[in-house]
């Protein structure tokens, strides 16, 4: 199966990275694909700006956004690990 998870937390030494770890590492041996989407380090913001919402209102989604949309599209299993 192909797996997305979605993880958003600032630091490296936290449980819910550590959560991840186990998440992925136990995916993996059990011979799943699984991709990241780390948020902290995409440097992801979530709120759209005026100029994002003109572009799709126009039709034509801005390549980062299009990007995480393809990412959902493809997986099977979507998990989210933040605190």
């Amino acid at each position: 199966m192909r797996h997305l998870v979605v993880y958003a937390h600032p630091y490296s030494e936290s449980l819910n990275h550590s959560i991840l770890e186990t998440t992925v590492n136990a995916l993996e041996k059990n011979g799943h694909e699984v991709v990241v989407r780390d948020l902290y380090a995409l440097d992801f913001q979530p709120v759209l700006k005026p100029e994002d919402t003109a572009a799709m209102k126009a039709g034509k989604t801005p390549d980062d956004i299009k990007t995480e949309q393809e990412f959902i599209s493809e997986a099977e299993v979507i998990t989210f690990i933040y605190p």
